[in-house]
């Protein structure tokens, strides 16, 4: 079984079961709730940081003059100020962290869904929006995943989001222990069909930084490695991506399958081009296969297992 590093994430604080929204409640999400057992959380509420108490009037996120300004009209407090020292000042002084989970809808955490004015006395609505403090975090970590647990229970965006987490927790803890090119190869080598789904250009990229790494180097080559490895998994692969990986790894099993078997696997691959079954069939497949045959090349294929099997909803 595939040992997993904890991902170090932010997470806003009503999603972990705090009383801080504006009414006192709590939010009791699913998949939010199974998830940070299995992460180093470091909780967040902007709300309750600049001064608002709990409970609290309304804010509102509205935007004049091509900028974005966060007020409250019930007090006629004016908080964009406070929202944005408060971001920059917490931004700036995190450590390392691998991804967000923020509040969807909010004035402060909205990364999907937020109402926007055009008046910070919110008589007039704009559009839907993100909140002061998501639009600052996705400046500043552009390269991480950011999501609300709003746009998470999209099955898709879930996947997508735990296969970059999980990732880049894993990249993070092991390039902590990279002290001989050999490693940064049995890293890479782990990593070559997860990133051939992702984008077989970054794949090359990255197999001729390991191939051209020396020793001498090798603090410059992991630098150069990590950027390129988070642009990877930006964007999410689409069906004939995951399709071109999974026939590279039917093609290290099939020799050793009988026509009636390769032919019924290449059907499936067929149905998941068409959309009549999960590409998770096939995977598991895939991983039966290499445990039957003791194939481990591809028992040590992150593509297989990129996150915790117990995290599927």
């Amino acid at each position: 079984m595939r040992q997993f590093p904890k991902p170090r994430v932010v997470v806003s604080a009503c999603l972990n079961l705090k009383p801080v929204r504006y009414n006192g409640q709590e939010v009791r999400d699913e998949f939010v709730l199974k998830l940070l057992p299995y992460c180093e959380v470091v909780e967040v509420c902007p709300e309750i940081a600049i001064g608002l108490g709990v409970p609290r009037e309304k804010i509102i996120v509205y935007k004049r003059d091509h900028a974005f300004g966060l007020s409250q009209p019930a007090t006629g407090l004016e908080l964009t100020e406070r929202m944005e020292s408060f971001s920059e000042k917490f931004l700036s002084g995190l450590s390392e962290v691998d991804g967000f989970i923020l509040k969807s809808k909010s004035p402060s955490c909205g990364v999907s869904n937020t109402k926007v004015y055009k008046d910070p006395e919110g008589r007039e609505f704009y559009s839907k929006g993100k909140g002061l403090f998501a639009m600052r975090v996705l400046e500043k970590f552009e390269d991480i995943p950011v999501e609300d647990e709003g746009r998470l229970r999209d099955k898709q965006l879930r996947t997508h989001f735990l296969t970059r987490l999980f990732s880049i927790a894993d990249l993070r803890e092991s390039f902590k222990r990279i002290e001989k090119v050999k490693d940064l190869m049995d890293f890479h080598q782990r990593y070559k069909y997860l990133l051939m789904a992702y984008s077989q250009a970054k794949l090359k990229t990255l197999g001729r930084l390991t191939a051209q790494a020396r020793e001498e180097n090798l603090r410059e080559t992991l630098e150069e490695y990590k950027k390129v490895f988070l642009e990877a998994l930006k964007r999410k692969p689409s069906v004939g991506q995951h399709t071109n990986a999974i026939l590279h790894i039917f093609g290290h099993l099939s020799r050793n399958f009988k026509p009636s078997e390769r032919e019924h696997f290449l059907k499936l691959v067929g149905d998941y081009k068409k959309g009549a079954v999960e590409r998770k069939l096939l995977v598991e497949f895939l991983k039966s296969y290499a445990y039957r045959f003791e194939n481990q090349y591809l028992l040590t294929q992150t593509y297989l297992q990129p996150y915790p099997e117990e995290l599927e909803l």
